[in-house]
């Protein structure tokens, strides 16, 4: 569907739906209206019209009904629960029930009431319209379109800012353009022409999920630019109100505008070398609605620190932690070697499903945590452990999936060459029990030919590369591996099409991919494939045996 028109839903979507589904949640929606088919709880159609709201079942339980009685969802909830309304009550009146963010829906809705049979004395309606058994009494609802239009666009930086390219579409359309992305990457390779995508599993916030904001500091003229580069070039866009990013974390770079300019700190300079100030990085912690910011400048010595400190101690009582991280050389990397904190902790509480995780300042964490544990609750599922295998996790970092592994495999094994994220995964494997976790710190291809030389056996592998993929020796140490399941998570389509294609050539085939939308707003998609390696040419790694006695500390 071309950008601007007027139809509500992505051009290709099953029309005449038989049941309205704009207040159901929004993982049932949009699943409804790629796969759905017009039946009815038992099977049968009757009469009916398609397009008659009591043609289908209803999408949400019935007040007053034994549990038995009540009619089911066909197709299940994924997503969190919270408070939204439902049309279908008595009188018309709006009842609560569990919808996925009602407020953040890519349109406004219109609600186009049927007339109300008149009452009867006592209170009860007088006789109506009959709906035969297991059919739902929904009320129609239409969309808006002048309205929804006008809400087409709800970031004040469109479409100078390229962060979020598909904001000019609904959540619909955004959806379905990445099934299309993931499914285009997948077929340009021989082996995975016939591979199924399934729809995408949405998120429960399409604004305000981002637990983690970088943004450079740059100065134009007389004016100070805190913003995204615009791609292929050293110009920052300045960004003020961000809607992907939480309300708290907007008003404090709103403030921290304010006080570059006024304490005259100058932010960097790429072409002549100057300035002190180049980036500044803030964590969100939506379970303890805390913020960690982290100032990227040129020099150790920041003599505005203290003022500046104050300054944002006393308007943000959220912000826990202020720190420093210097970075002398030249180029775009952002980060430097060092880092010292200049005021409270360095690190912030997360609570991703039953885990709860400290992500320090330099670690790398999931930037959308209700995204990432639906993402990790389907790495446990399909790695179908019964308290017997023996599992490794590849790019680790601070260790959520090793943490989720370990709830039901005998020995996990995480590797990761940052040091600084291992040791945290550590302390997150001991703050949250799992006692039968090692982690290593090292090069990924080396570390893992030394963990597979030590252990007597691989049931599963996990690997979460970053961007570029695997690389080729990290690919040829896991194919030396020949581990019988394996599943890879991606965050990059094309990567992944590349690197599932190499492995059907080491003999394993692709079984199901699952997408997430990480990141809405945006192009891009998360992925999760599992890989099972075909039993004719399955190797043996070795012995049902558990980690040899070793007397490296870095394994405690």
């Amino acid at each position: 569907m071309e950008r601007g028109s007027s139809a509500p839903f992505p051009e290709g979507t099953p029309q005449g739906i038989p049941f309205p589904i704009v207040d159901a949640p929004l993982e049932a929606r949009y699943c409804a209206r790629v796969s759905l088919q017009h039946n009815s709880p038992s099977g049968k159609r009757g009469n009916q019209k398609p397009h008659s709201p009591s043609s289908g079942p209803a999408l949400l339980k019935s007040h007053g009904k034994p549990e038995a009685q009540r009619s089911q969802l066909p197709f299940p909830l994924l997503g969190g629960e919270e408070k939204g309304l439902r049309p279908d009550g008595p009188e018309g009146r709006r009842e609560k029930l569990p919808v996925a963010l009602h407020k953040d829906q890519p349109f406004s809705y219109r609600e186009k009431r049927q007339a109300q049979p008149p009452l009867q004395r006592g209170g009860r309606p007088a006789a109506g319209p009959a709906f035969q058994r297991g059919e739902a009494k929904a009320t129609t609802l239409a969309v808006d379109h002048t309205r929804a239009e006008a809400r087409r666009h709800p970031c004040p930086h469109y479409p100078e800012c390229c962060g979020c390219p598909f904001a000019g579409f609904s959540y619909y359309q955004q959806l379905d353009k990445k099934r299309e992305r993931l499914a285009n990457a997948l077929s340009a390779s021989p082996t995975l022409k016939t591979l199924d995508v399934p729809p995408l599993i949405p998120s429960p916030r399409q604004f305000g999920y981002r637990a983690r904001v970088k943004l450079a500091v740059r100065r134009s003229g007389s004016k100070v630019l805190i913003g995204l580069y615009v791609p292929e070039t050293h110009q920052v866009v300045d960004i003020f109100a961000c809607p992907v990013h939480p309300e708290p974390i907007n008003r404090l770079v709103q403030c921290l505008k304010q006080l570059i300019e006024r304490l005259d700190i100058a932010p960097y300079d790429e072409v002549h070398g100057t300035g002190q100030l180049r980036y500044i990085d803030v964590r969100y912690s939506f379970w303890q609605h805390q913020a960690l910011l982290t100032l990227v400048t040129r020099h150790m010595h920041f003599p505005q620190a203290r003022v500046l400190i104050r300054e944002l101690e006393r308007r943000f009582p959220f912000l826990t932690g202020i720190v420093q991280n210097i970075h002398d050389k030249p180029g775009n990397v952002i980060w430097g070697e060092r880092f010292h904190p200049l005021r409270g902790r360095d690190s912030l509480l997360e609570k991703i499903g039953h885990l709860r995780l400290r992500i320090p300042t330099s670690a790398f964490a999931q930037a959308n945590p209700p995204v990432a544990r639906k993402l990790y609750e389907m790495v446990l599922e399909w790695a179908a452990l019964n308290g017997q295998e023996i599992a490794l996790d590849l790019y680790c970092g601070i260790g959520p999936v090793a943490l989720y592994l370990a709830s039901k495999a005998k020995l996990v094994v995480g590797i990761d060459e940052n040091v600084g994220a291992i040791n945290v995964a550590k302390e997150n494997a001991r703050r949250n029990g799992y006692h039968n976790s090692r982690f290593f710190a090292g090069d990924a291809a080396e570390k893992l030919r030394e963990t597979a030389a030590t252990l007597s056996r691989i049931d599963l592998i996990v690997v979460n590369p970053p961007r570029k993929g695997l690389s080729p020796e990290t690919f040829a140490a896991l194919a030396a591996v020949k581990v019988p399941r394996l599943i890879y998570v991606s965050c990059d389509p094309l990567t992944l099409a590349r690197d599932l294609e190499r492995f059907s050539q080491e003999n394993y085939v692709t079984l199901r991919v699952q997408p997430f939308d990480m990141f809405p707003q945006t192009d891009q998609v998360e992925t999760v494939a599992l890989l099972e390696r075909r039993r004719e040419d399955a190797g043996t790694v070795g012995s049902p045996e558990t980690l040899k006695p070793t007397n490296s500390p870095e394994a405690r």
